[in-house]
């Protein structure tokens, strides 16, 4: 499969978190040529039915660090998904209101996991008196239900989700300037020739030699950025890792050194378009 024409999913819709992260995501990579939304993470992520090439999803978060859903989706020794892109996407939360509103009558505040996480210390801090609800579906169900209600429910947006729906920014920025690392996650093995950024993953243990494999990429020009790690529950020190590599060189230079640690799985291979905050 050539990476063109590729259709990009995010969660909610256009004015989600997931939505404008998907926004910057087609502004630096042209090969996705279009979005589709759904309400929840399930139907995003089932690539079975919903015909897309790759979903929008959070990987780590400057404040709160990595996404463990998504990395651990990625590091299963069953995995056959692979990281195709990457930007880094300012969140710009606001707390929204019903226009009239004041944050004295504010007994409910909904978001997202993301978003909700990003922002808990200024809901604590402004809003001691509400309960603070995370949702299943995404930060547009969150608006939806403060439109409908009497004032006394807030949620946490975007901007472009205020004017979408008629609200007002209670607050802005109450993330504090968090930046999240979005991955467009794909099932489909679409490696650049040259690429600038690698994804490894696999599962090892003490006697697994991952120095070793660290060490054979460092001489290829790559450099490792990020790991994330999850125990696999089976043996003492062994884990599932999700690593992250920055550098360049041949594809065929890379596959060359996984080829000696059967161990590891490529799962991302691309050219890096840039930053976007």
């Amino acid at each position: 499969m050539k990476r063109e024409n590729l259709k990009l999913v995010a969660l909610g819709g256009p004015n989600t978190f997931g939505g404008d992260a998907a926004r910057s995501l087609r502004e630096l990579y042209p090969e996705f040529t279009s979005t589709i939304y759904f309400p929840t993470e399930k139907e995003a992520a089932n690539f079975a039915k919903n015909g897309a090439d790759a979903f929008c999803a959070p990987q780590q978060m400057a404040r709160t660090g990595f996404h463990p859903g998504i990395q651990s989706y990625v590091a299963r020794p069953d995995s056959h998904l692979y990281i195709v892109a990457e930007v880094s996407h300012a969140y710009h939360c606001a707390l929204l209101v019903k226009p009239g509103s004041k944050l004295a009558q504010v007994k409910r505040v909904l978001g997202h996991t993301g978003s909700i996480t990003q922002s808990r210390p200024w809901l604590v801090a402004n809003l001691p008196q509400a309960e603070i609800e995370i949702v299943d579906t995404s930060s547009q169900g969150a608006a939806q239900e403060v439109a409908a209600s009497d004032g006394s429910v807030a949620s946490v947006g975007t901007p472009g989700m205020a004017r979408e729906y008629g609200l007002e920014q209670a607050g802005s920025d109450i993330d504090g300037g968090s930046i999240g690392s979005y991955w467009a996650i794909s099932p489909h093995r679409l490696f650049s020739d040259r690429p600038q950024r690698l994804v490894v993953t696999g599962r090892f243990n003490e006697e697994s030699n991952l120095s070793g494999l660290i060490a054979a990429l460092a001489v290829r020009g790559f450099l490792l950025l990020t790991v994330y790690q999850v125990s696999s529950r089976e043996r003492l020190f062994e884990y599932d890792y999700v690593m992250r590599f920055g550098g360049e060189a041949s594809l065929a230079d890379v596959e060359a050194v996984l080829s000696a640690h059967p161990l590891a799985r490529l799962a991302g291979a691309f050219e890096v378009s840039g930053e976007k905050t």
